[in-house]
């Protein structure tokens, strides 16, 4: 598991240093080039979906004749379902295609010294008390939070660097040295409920995005299906505009403000994604001429 987040890591750093630098764009970047390679997978996925909601006024009409009746309606609608060649779970299964990508990159983003730097364990426990000896520096939670805190002092502060580099041994050559700061914001940090401060920008802005890619999504599936929609299907979308955006509020909150870069990035780009899908699929057939 290590190995594979070390690649994430490596190539994380590789984007970062490409991008001048900036590590907000190396994860903008990141986001991007996650959906030009999953792009494929996603054209499938949303081409069973929009063939779901073709059937919506079907399936409504079912559950007009057959809704006293369960069973009945369960096997004519898994008869439908034969008939067109559709598979239900087709629809949804790539929608979580991200999420693998996002806990690896939680993962990278936590723990930059030992996932992007390479360093031991023991190498970045020494780091820690190194800087922790300087009593300059206040280094707060656990281990893992100190390990970030200690990646982004090292930025700006010589003593800091000066003293990790002697702390961690032969590890020094493996040593970068990352800013973590994007228009004032420190993307290592973690926001907090209790401190109000630039931080809140990220898990606000990760919220209203969420919504924002949400309502775009449905309206553009409700728009394939003819504006017909079955009553399960408009409950679901109905919790979908709440639930969406209040995990995205809340995780924002929780996790370091680089995870909520990514998560507004990929709320941006799902809807432009699901724009072109949609154009794409929906374009008429040129005839043939002969």
């Amino acid at each position: 598991m290590t190995a594979i987040l070390q690649v994430f890591g490596t190539f994380l750093l590789w984007l970062y240093k490409i991008c001048g630098g900036s590590y907000a764009l190396a994860l903008i970047v990141f986001t991007l080039l996650t959906k030009v390679i999953l792009f494929p997978l996603s054209y499938k996925g949303k081409k069973g979906m929009m063939q779901m909601n073709t059937m919506q006024a079907e399936m409504a009409r079912l559950q007009k004749q057959y809704g006293n009746n369960r069973v009945k309606y369960n096997e004519e609608v898994q008869k439908l379902y034969e008939r067109e060649g559709v598979n239900p779970m087709s629809g949804c299964l790539w929608s979580f295609l991200p999420l693998p990508i996002l806990m690896a990159l939680y993962y990278v983003i936590r723990r930059p010294m030992l996932y992007m730097m390479h360093l031991t364990t023991d190498q970045i426990t020494a780091a820690i008390k190194a800087v922790e000896k300087l009593g300059t520096y206040t280094l707060s939670g656990s281990e893992i939070y100190q390990e970030m805190q200690v990646a982004g002092l090292m930025y700006g502060h010589q003593d800091v660097l000066s003293a990790v580099q002697t702390a961690v041994g032969d590890g020094a050559s493996k040593l970068e040295i990352i800013n973590f700061n994007f228009l004032g914001i420190n993307l290592a940090a973690t926001p907090s409920f209790g401190d109000f401060n630039a931080l809140w920008v990220i898990p606000i802005l990760s919220a209203l995005t969420a919504f924002l890619s949400s309502f775009v999504s449905q309206r553009l599936n409700k728009k394939a299906a003819g504006n017909v929609q079955n009553p399960q299907t408009q409950s679901m979308n109905g919790m979908m505009y709440i639930m969406v955006p209040a995990m995205s509020l809340y995780f924002g909150f929780i996790l370091p403000a680089g995870l909520g870069v990514y998560w507004i990035s990929n709320n941006l780009l799902m809807m432009a994604q699901e724009v072109i899908l949609t154009k794409l699929l929906t374009r008429p057939h040129k005839k043939t001429q002969e």
